[in-house]
């Protein structure tokens, strides 16, 4: 592999300042209320060159998320085949939360999800794009459950995946207005199970 350039290192250095710096006045000051300019400002270049790295502020944001569908891929590696869907489902999210208490953290998750929340943001955002990892691999889980008579019948598989989704965002918004004493992975384990009970086949 060829070494970088001293004019990509350069590149890489000032997409990487853009980015600390916006998430870290996002932080401060609240997604809404920053302004590129600001952003740029503080990185001491112009919007020109912002935009050359970001086509918009929540794409500064999304950069810095979708580490997180990085993780999911080990984290798929590391499920014990032999488990029910059921089990694989409530593995993957204590997975998923431990990852967000202890390397996300709560000031970029409510960033993301006030962004989320506002205008600026396209209908079909990144929070909920199908093509995330981690909803493909819930899609695999809830099939896999279907077949094997774990899960009912009368639901499909899109429908049931919709409503294990609302359980997590339920969660962390629940972990994000909730004071330190609010355990993410504790409550969500226990809240999917009851979810997933009720989609388990009883017949």
């Amino acid at each position: 592999m060829e070494s970088l350039t001293s004019r990509q290192k350069k590149a890489l250095a000032t997409r990487e300042k853009l980015l600390k710096t916006s998430l870290d006045l996002f932080s401060k000051y609240g997604f809404e209320h920053v302004s590129i300019e600001q952003i740029t400002k503080a990185c001491h270049v112009s919007k020109g060159t912002f935009y050359t790295y970001f086509p918009s502020k929540y794409d500064v944001i999304l950069e810095k998320f979708k580490e997180l569908d990085s993780f999911y891929s080990t984290v798929e590696k590391n499920i014990d085949p032999l488990l029910p869907a059921s089990g694989k489902i409530l593995g993957l999210y204590q997975e998923q939360m431990k990852y967000l208490t202890t390397v996300v953290g709560k000031d970029l998750m409510r960033t993301v999800y006030t962004a989320a929340m506002t205008n600026q943001v396209e209908q079909d955002h990144y929070l909920i794009n199908p093509q995330r990892k981690i909803f493909q691999l819930m899609n695999v889980y809830i099939e896999e459950g279907i077949e094997q008579g774990e899960f009912r019948q009368d639901l499909p598989a899109a429908r049931m995946q919709a409503i294990i989704q609302r359980c997590m965002r339920a969660n962390v918004y629940d972990w994000l207005i909730h004071s330190d004493d609010f355990d993410l992975a504790t409550e969500m384990a226990q809240f999917t199970a009851v979810v997933l009970s009720g989609l388990k086949n009883n017949q």
